[in-house]
This record gives structure tokens, C-alpha cells and sequence, in this order.
């Protein structure tokens, strides 16, 4: 088969059918939970608290860029800058838990060696019932901080455990990441402006 035969087949349909189960996801924004996390970040930053991000797979890439969105996208020179750390980044100290404590660890013991009352945990899980992401909500719950939780599916265990929950209702694994996604720019965004102006 020659390249210039090659087509791919219903490619525009596809992509129709994806955003129109997408982009509604995406109005979950414009409501009262996305102002409550927002005034728990802002809290947390006033207060010099830090926010912790996790979550596996594709959650840990969204966790990651998130951690790159608010630590360095909601700087403003001059003012105090938000402390954000990333569970999810330090592959040497993952494997070591993972390996002597079990893989549901992973978050939680990160979080017996860094947390403060105050802090914000950011969780991130399309199903809401990931354990090791389960576990550091419910430490972060019992000592004193928020859980600000990225759910899709049927929410899981993360939906009624945080104090925030986002929640995108869909089955499909992309749609929710893509929502989840959001928050990374929303968030920072908002938390730029926020600094600028106060």
C-alpha cells in the first residue's frame, strides 16, 4: 500500500462525537466547587502553606504539569510565591516505598515527612478509588489539611472523601483527564491574578 492511498477513515466524526462528550465536562468549572478550592488556595497561600499534587499514570502527568503551572505560572515578581511539591516526581523514592512498604504507600509516606496542618492535597483519579491516592486524602483529611479531588467515573472514594470534589461525569478515560487538565490552567491562572492584584 502506497502512502498516498493511506486515509484515515471517519477521523472528523470521531473527533466530533469526542468533543461533544468533552467539552460539557468542562462547565463543572463554573461552579461552587471550583470556587471552594479556589478559596482554599488562596488561604494556603496566604498562610504559607503548600499544596501537594498525586496521582498515577496519565493523573501523574496532569499532577506534574500542574505542579509546573501553579509553582512558576502564578508567580508575580516582587510578591510571595506559592509552595508547591509534586508526590508523584521522585521516581528513586517512589520505587523505594513501592518497594518496602507496598505501592499504596507511595503518597502517604511522602506526605508523614512533609505535611503540615494547613496544607492542601490536590488528588487526581479518573476512577476516585486509586489506594495510594485514597490513603494521602485520608491523611491529609486527619491532620488538619484540604483535599481538593479530580474525579470522573462514578467518583469513587476521592468524591466523597474531599472537601472539594470536582467531579466530570464520564466513562471515558480522555475526556476526564482532559478536565482534569483544566485545573492546571484555571487554577494557576486565577492564582496569578489573584497575587497581581492583592
Amino acid at each position: 500500500m502506497s502512502s498516498s492511498s493511506v486515509s484515515a477513515p471517519g477521523a472528523s466524526e470521531f473527533a466530533r462525537k469526542y468533543l461533544a462528550e468533552t467539552l460539557p465536562l468542562f462547565q463543572e468549572y463554573a461552579g461552587l466547587e471550583f470556587q471552594s478550592a479556589m478559596d482554599s488556595m488562596v488561604k494556603a497561600y496566604a498562610n504559607g502553606s503548600t499544596v501537594f499534587i498525586c496521582g498515577n499514570g496519565g493523573s501523574a502527568g496532569t499532577a506534574g504539569h500542574m505542579v509546573n503551572d501553579l509553582a512558576k505560572g502564578s508567580v508575580v515578581d516582587g510578591k510571595k510565591r506559592l509552595r508547591v511539591i509534586g508526590l508523584a516526581d521522585n521516581m528513586s523514592l517512589l520505587t523505594a516505598y513501592a518497594n518496602d512498604n507496598g505501592y499504596e504507600s507511595i503518597f502517604i509516606e511522602q506526605l508523614k515527612s512533609l505535611w503540615n496542618p494547613g496544607d492542601i492535597l490536590i488528588a487526581i483519579s479518573c476512577s476516585g478509588n486509586s489506594p495510594n491516592v485514597v490513603k494521602a486524602a485520608e491523611y491529609a483529611r486527619a491532620n488538619g489539611g484540604d483535599v481538593i479531588a479530580l474525579v470522573g467515573f462514578s467518583g469513587g472514594k476521592l468524591k466523597e472523601l474531599s472537601n472539594h470534589p470536582i467531579y466530570f461525569k464520564s466513562y471515558n478515560y480522555g475526556s476526564v483527564e482532559d478536565a482534569q487538565l483544566m485545573f492546571s490552567h484555571l487554577s494557576s491562572q486565577y492564582l496569578h491574578k489573584f497575587i497581581k492584584e492583592s
